[in-house]
């Protein structure tokens, strides 16, 4: 893989966290109340990390549960 490509890939990863975090601002939602939706399809502990502040324990999450995310706040993906 290509610099370009993983720069483009870390960029887009960054928007995609960008517009969950609006989205749950939106709503008025906490960390908690989406992890509550996602229960059964993956660990509270994965929604927390993923949208955690601290960089330490920053972390991304496979495209598969990004889309579970996105599809639990009614998000797309979109050109």
């Amino acid at each position: 893989m290509t610099n370009a490509v993983l720069c483009s890939m870390v960029y887009y990863m960054d928007m995609i966290k960008k517009a969950i975090e609006d989205e749950l601002k939106r709503r008025g939602w906490s960390r908690y109340r989406l992890a509550k939706e996602l229960e059964k399809k993956m660990p509270a502990r994965t929604v927390y990390a993923y949208l955690s502040d601290k960089k330490k324990s920053k972390r991304d999450i496979s495209a598969e549960r990004a889309s579970i995310i996105l599809n639990a706040l009614g998000l797309k993906i979109t050109r």
